[in-house]
């Protein structure tokens, strides 16, 4: 059986898990600026997390993630996350 065309290929998991997460942070983000200017500190750290999603390193990003929400949490954001 030879591979079908003109359907996108399945997303793993853990590539579906990164993505979405990323989106919610995304728009947590956008939410949370005019409130809480400091949070901004954490967007290097996921700016390197969508780095890590677009090469493939599901597994990285998403330690990324958890790291950045690490970062965020201990400084108490006001607005709730995900």
């Amino acid at each position: 059986m030879g591979v079908a065309t003109g359907h996108p290929a399945p997303v793993a998991p853990l590539q579906a898990h990164c993505a979405v997460t990323l989106q919610r942070l995304h728009g947590w983000l956008q939410a949370s600026l005019p409130q809480a200017p400091q949070v901004a500190g954490i967007i290097p750290l996921l700016v390197q997390a969508v780095q890590l999603y677009r090469s493939g390193r599901y597994d990285a990003c998403l330690a990324q993630i958890q790291f950045a929400l690490g970062v965020v949490t201990s400084g108490r954001p006001t607005v709730s996350l995900l």
